[in-house]
């Protein structure tokens, strides 16, 4: 058995409230590796001339072999379904603890088809799914459900939602976790929005770390991993590279002066006083804190 994976799916029918787990196939964590690729896979397998809209459209919620370990930079969860601004295929990532979270609890992955007719959350837990009413949370805003599903199952939970964007069917509509991490691309919010699916919760006890298969591989490849990131010379180098010190946006600046960054919808490459967004300027007026993601030293998110 392959290490890393907690070797459970669950699959959730918002329509009927019915969810049933099962194993992924060895041979499908060995070809489509990690949250992005399983993903896609599944979405593909659900056909492809599903409406984006339709309960029929399936939403999935991945993570992959590294996440929830002490792999650096590992912290990533996939939301894969078929996008309602593009018409095809999208994966979108999004940091934070979400991901090692859904492993702990006990998931490789959750599988969303159908629709409520009421909103809903979904809360995962010691290696169950089920469904509550969210009617409460339907039209509040991702910063409000964040706190009140926290107030309601515990400090420690781990949340997921969307806001008033994805409910409308905003096709760029994004998940938020955390207050704070996006799942930015595709629309995969308003599919949500789409099955009155408001938000999942997910509650995991880092207790439950999944172990590699072969100790001492791992030992390697996680020295010569963290060797590269913490390289001085590298831009991931914590407290000392460009990333680390000034966040994604510390190539805000170099993208403007190549004429590389798509402004009013596309219309332009540069834009006039980018240097006020930048990621220098920000750490310099703006930076509160260096937060970070689960494993990752790197602390990007400014």
């Amino acid at each position: 058995m392959l290490g890393g994976y907690a070797h459970r799916i669950a699959r959730i029918n918002l329509s009927t409230g019915q969810v049933e787990y099962f194993a992924p196939d060895p041979k499908d964590l060995e070809m489509y590796v990690g949250g992005r690729g399983l993903g896609v896979k599944y979405v593909f397998e659900n056909g492809p001339k599903v409406d984006p809209f339709s309960p029929d459209n399936l939403l999935c919620i991945m993570n992959g072999p590294l996440s929830g370990t002490r792999a650096k930079m590992s912290g990533r969860l996939a939301v894969v379904t078929k996008s309602p601004l593009t018409g095809t295929v999208t994966d979108s990532h999004m940091g934070g603890w979400t991901a090692a979270k859904l492993k702990w609890a006990g998931f490789d992955g959750l599988l969303i088809k159908g629709a409520s007719d009421k909103p809903v959350y979904l809360l995962v837990k010691d290696g169950e799914v089920t469904l509550h009413d969210a009617s409460d949370l339907w039209g509040k805003t991702t910063h409000e459900t964040h706190r009140i599903l926290r107030e309601r199952h515990g400090e420690d939970a781990d949340v997921m939602a969307i806001g008033p964007a994805g409910e409308n069917l905003v096709r760029f509509a994004n998940w938020i976790n955390n207050d704070e991490r996006a799942a930015g691309r595709g629309g995969t919010g308003a599919v949500a929005g789409s099955k009155k699916l408001k938000a999942i919760v997910v509650v995991g006890k880092q207790e439950n770390m999944p172990q590699p298969k072969d100790p001492q591989l791992w030992r390697e490849a996680d020295r010569q991993a963290s060797a590269t990131i913490n390289d001085p010379k590298n831009v991931t180098a914590p407290k000392k590279g460009g990333l680390s010190l000034y966040g994604t946006n510390v190539l805000m600046n170099i993208t403007n002066v190549m004429g590389a960054l798509p402004t009013f919808n596309a219309q332009h490459t540069c834009m006039e006083g980018v240097e006020t967004i930048s990621g220098e300027y920000i750490r310099e007026h703006r930076l509160i804190k260096d937060n970070t993601c689960h494993a990752c030293p790197v602390a990007c998110k400014k």
